[in-house]
Formats: C-alpha cells, structure tokens, sequence
C-alpha cells in the first residue's frame, strides 16, 4: 500500500514539473516584438513674462542668479572704471532684486577698455560694445553664462550712458527708437532707462531660478517577457540637476529604477535597455522622472511618459 501511495506521489510529481516546465518553455518562447505606443502630449509652454514693447534681442534670456559678478581690466583708465562701475550702482538700484560685486577671475561680465576707433558711418563712432558672451538655450530660458562689454570712447557726461547703455546689451536689451531712452542707438547724456525696461527686469528676475528634467522621447517594444527600449531626458531649466532617478511602473507596480546622474543646464542623457524582464500581460507602462520630487523644477507636468500595448 505504501509503495503504490509513493508511486502515485511520484507520477503527481512529475506530471507537475512537465507541465511547470512546458509552461516555462512557452513563457520564454521568442514571440514577435509589439512596438509600444506612447500616449504623451507635451504642454504647452505658456509665456512667463510679458515683453509688450520692450525691444529684446531673445525673450526669457537671463543669468540664473540675481548676485552677479564683474571684472574690469586693467586697461581701463579711472575715468571709464568709474563709469562703469557707477552704471552697475544705477541698474542694481533701479531693478532692486539684481546686484553686482567685483570679482578678480572668472566673473559673469568681463569688462574691457580700448582706444580704438570704431567707425559706424559719417561722423560716427562706436562708443563701447556689449553682449552676452556664452549663452545656454533651452526650450524655457536662454541662460547668460557669461556677458562682455568693451568700452571705447567716454562720453563727457556726468550721466554713465556708454557703460550703462552696454550694460544693458548684456541683459539683452536691442536698441529703441526713443532719442531719450538709454538704449537709442546714439548717445546723448539725458537719456535714462524707461519704467518698462525696469518692469521687464524685475518680472523675469523675480521667476526662481531652477532646473527643468523632461522627457523629450521615447520608444519601447515588447518581446514576450522582455522589454527594449530608448528614452531621452533633458534639462531644459536655469540650473543643474546634482542627481534624478528614472522610475518604470508596471501597471502601478514598480518594475525598475534607473539613475541617471547629473544633468547640467541644456545638458541629456539617452538611456538604451535590452531585455528587461517584465510580465508579457501587462496593460500600460510608465516611466517617471524623479517620482519622490527631490528635484524642485520650473515644470513637473513633462515628467511621466506612458505607452501601452
């Protein structure tokens, strides 16, 4: 009686490990690969300030810091050195919220001098020129990593319209047609900036300055049990991402967590996986970027890209 029990153990036995084994066999055939769709639509943008008629050379362009450093060579005589220096007094104390400190190296804006002779046409002469030297362009912000003003000829003023006219080219201020505005195209020592070019300041200044992770594509395909696929991340902000994890959910569960590292300003990453093991049955994946938000950032709603089979 007992040998016909362990017999009968024994064929229930093996019987399961056949069909145990059969069914692994079929869970991990090769089966065709299911290209995954995306079901994401990228926000729009909407405008963060409002330039009205203010003239600008690029919207939204500004250093991401309001404490901003500048050097002025050697080759700038008294004279000029205290003009400029008196027209970064003047813009920080009309903006407010932007102020300025002299740095010996690697300042935000170089400042230079020459005694050269610049001629625009007849009977006249460049004064100075200024700009934004090294800029970051992302889909948000145009980020100023560094301006450069060279001054030529001072004006004998008592009024600093040369350095404070190139001062705000660095900004990103164009030219005016206003004869009175600091920014018309020749000098003249009453000329002032205007309210709305001060507005404009504090408006885009005022926006803090962080960083912006998002999504910008993705692909992924589906081979049974095994998931291929490609993804670009972005920062499209004002600042760099020190750390950002990218979290796959498998219908809801967690399936996979990837770090990708520092991001800097305009900077990516692209991310190929070949063979994640994943369940052939699911209904809808979603890759998130920094699901438990230790990144503070200028835009959360591109974060999370889902596709379905």
């Amino acid at each position: 009686m007992v040998v016909k029990v362990w017999k009968l153990v024994n064929t229930i036995l093996v019987f399961m490990m056949v069909v145990f084994s059969v069914a692994f066999v079929l869970e991990n055939l090769p089966r065709k690969p299911v290209e995954l769709k995306t079901n994401y639509v990228e926000p729009e943008l909407e405008a963060m300030v409002d330039y009205g008629a203010v003239p600008v050379f690029a919207e939204n362009l500004r250093f991401n810091h309001n404490l901003i450093s500048y050097s002025i060579t050697e080759d700038c005589d008294a004279e000029r050195r205290s003009d400029m220096i008196e027209a970064f007094n003047i813009f920080a104390d009309k903006i407010k919220i932007i102020s300025f400190y002299e740095v010996e190296d690697d300042a935000d804006i170089l400042v230079g001098c020459s005694d050269d002779f610049i001629k625009l046409g007849e009977e006249l002469f460049a004064a100075g020129e200024g700009g934004p030297s090294r800029i970051i362009n992302t889909s948000l912000f145009r980020t100023i990593e560094q301006g450069k003003i060279v001054l030529y000829n001072r004006k004998d003023c008592d009024y600093p319209i040369v350095a404070l006219h190139e001062l705000c080219h660095v900004f990103g201020f164009d030219h005016t047609d206003d004869p009175m505005n600091t920014m018309y195209s020749v000098g003249d020592c009453r000329q002032r900036m205007s309210e709305d070019m001060v507005e404009l300041m504090v408006e885009l200044y005022s926006i803090e300055a962080l960083a912006d992770a998002r999504i910008d594509w993705l692909n992924a395909t589906l081979k049974g049990n095994y998931l291929d696929f490609n993804i670009s991340v972005l920062n499209e902000g004002m600042l760099s991402i020190d750390a950002i994890d990218l979290t796959i959910l498998a219908d809801g569960e967690e399936a996979q967590v990837v770090d990708l590292g520092e991001i800097g300003i305009g900077h990516g990453r692209i991310l190929r996986v070949e063979n994640m093991r994943i369940s052939s049955s699911i209904d809808k994946l979603e890759f998130i970027l920094d699901v438990e938000d230790k990144v503070r950032e200028l835009n959360e709603g591109n974060n999370v890209v889902e596709v379905v089979a």
